[in-house]
């Protein structure tokens, strides 16, 4: 019997450019792009009491998922009571879970295969984040 491992590609995250934002989230949420960015937004606050807005950062993974990060130095923390969670983490792990809630809402309306797709893209990249356990544990 041979011990074979199985390596999977590295995703990597791609910060946009200011030049590029315009177009970003058309390009990521498609024809729903107003309505998932406003379910991520909706999310974070809904997870986080200290979050009051902002500016975010948006991301493309080499996989062809997305992301959607606010900046913040400081972590957040994020509560949950429908799975007991309560934890700090980073803004960048933060807009993970916030854009993983938001395509799941947004896909529970919509059944785009498009936005499915992108959804597992992100859960993929989720176990390369240094943050992984936490990410998991807010969604799970």
């Amino acid at each position: 019997m041979s011990n074979i491992e199985t390596e999977y590609p590295i995703i990597t995250a791609q910060r946009v450019q200011e030049a590029k934002r315009m177009d970003f989230l058309p390009s990521a949420f498609g024809a729903y792009y107003m309505r998932g960015e406003r379910l991520v937004f909706s999310w974070l606050r809904a997870l986080c009491d200290d979050y009051q807005g902002g500016y975010w950062h948006y991301y493309w993974l080499s996989n062809g998922a997305f992301y959607l990060a606010p900046h913040i130095t400081s972590k957040l923390r994020l509560v949950w009571a429908n799975n007991f969670f309560d934890g700090e983490m980073s803004a960048d792990a933060a807009g993970i879970v916030a854009t993983l809630y938001g395509l799941n809402h947004l896909i529970s309306i919509t059944h785009s295969d498009m936005l499915i797709e992108r959804y597992h893209g992100l859960q993929e990249y989720v176990d390369q984040h240094p943050e992984a356990s936490l990410i998991w544990r807010a969604i799970d």
